[in-house]
């Protein structure tokens, strides 16, 4: 019983542990995900201070990724080095408010064609 708790308890620690962790990703590996990334793409951006970023993606540089960070005031295009990034990655596309609206219409339509299609056929016999 002893063994098992113990066991048990070493196993969450390590569990623990690792989630705890973060792990730096080399400057390298941000670097090639940038150049791949087309100009003019919108990214989410943690930097190793805690800061998120929302910005376009301006140019990439051998020693850092130019920005322009979204905000209410504009500000200038900003160099962020690739050893000051935590996680990079592109903007969710998502649906717009009008394809959930027509989507919505839509199927309220077909429900509305369906029913009358059971009421037409069930009068019918």
């Amino acid at each position: 019983m002893r063994t098992t708790i113990r066991a048990i308890t070493v196993m969450a620690l390590i569990v623990m542990t690792a989630a705890g962790s973060n792990a730096q990703v080399p400057a390298d590996t941000w670097r090639q995900m940038a150049e791949r990334i087309e100009v003019g793409t919108e990214l989410n951006i943690r930097l190793i201070d805690g800061r998120r970023v929302r910005a376009t993606l301006i140019g990439v540089r051998d020693d850092a990724v130019l920005l322009q960070p979204r905000t209410r005031v504009p500000v200038p295009v900003q160099a962020v080095s690739y050893n000051d990034i935590v996680r990079m990655e592109r903007k969710g596309k998502g649906i717009g408010t009008g394809k959930a609206v027509a989507i919505g219409v839509a199927t309220g339509v077909c429900a509305l064609f369906g029913m009358m299609a059971i009421l037409v056929a069930a009068l019918g016999e």
